[in-house]
């Protein structure tokens, strides 16, 4: 079963939406599922063109993105993936690895070097961000490599806890999509120790 939804649901008449797969708070359940695909980005895309076209206009529709059989709060059945928040983060520049473009995302990115930047921000921003940072370790290489993230609006799971003064923790898992931007690449791999790995060679490519 794929794992994303895209469902149609009945647009509150007094919501006025802050982006195009924005998600009202008054969620009463969808009426239809307009598509199903295994690619987040896809159900996205066609989430919004959905919400931009006057026909949904005229029947007071909404689509927003779902996974089917998560542990949902609005919904028990399904988790809500919209809407998308695009943050920048830090990672450890991979060792022999030289970028060809401030874009460029290599293959083998690990965890996150730190904390990301804390502010959800609209995908042009944060990959202006990420562009101007890159231009600036490009001119003076250091440790550390800048990425642009997509994260799911809902968690896939939250915790939590107390310790025995009474103060509470909560811990909240969330699926984070690495992207590579249209005009980045995977780099120049050849110095690195493992340029012969299929990492070196394999392309994929995540478009917002």
């Amino acid at each position: 079963m794929p794992k994303y939804q895209v469902a149609i649901i009945d647009r509150p008449k007094d919501w006025t939406p802050e982006c195009a797969d924005d998600v009202p708070l008054d969620l009463a359940g969808h009426v239809e599922v307009l598509c199903e695909s295994e690619d987040v980005f896809a159900a996205v895309d066609r989430a919004i063109e959905h919400n931009q076209s006057a026909q949904a206009a005229r029947r007071g529709r909404w689509a927003v993105v779902i996974e089917p059989g998560g542990a949902g709060r609005f919904w028990p059945g399904a988790r809500l993936c919209t809407p998308m928040t695009y943050k920048t983060t830090a990672v450890d520049w991979p060792d022999g690895w030289e970028p060809r473009s401030p874009l460029d995302v290599p293959n083998c990115v690990l965890q996150p070097r730190g904390q990301n930047d804390g502010q959800g921000s609209n995908y042009a921003h944060a990959e202006a961000i990420v562009l101007g940072l890159n231009r600036q370790c490009i001119d003076h290489p250091g440790r550390v490599w800048h990425l642009v993230v997509a994260t799911e609006n809902e968690p896939t799971s939250r915790t939590v806890s107390y310790d025995s003064a009474g103060a509470e923790t909560t811990t909240e898992v969330r699926v984070m999509h690495v992207i590579r931007p249209q005009g980045g690449g995977r780099g120049d791999c050849s110095h690195c120790p493992a340029g012969g790995s299929p990492c070196a060679t394999a392309d994929w490519r995540d478009e917002p």
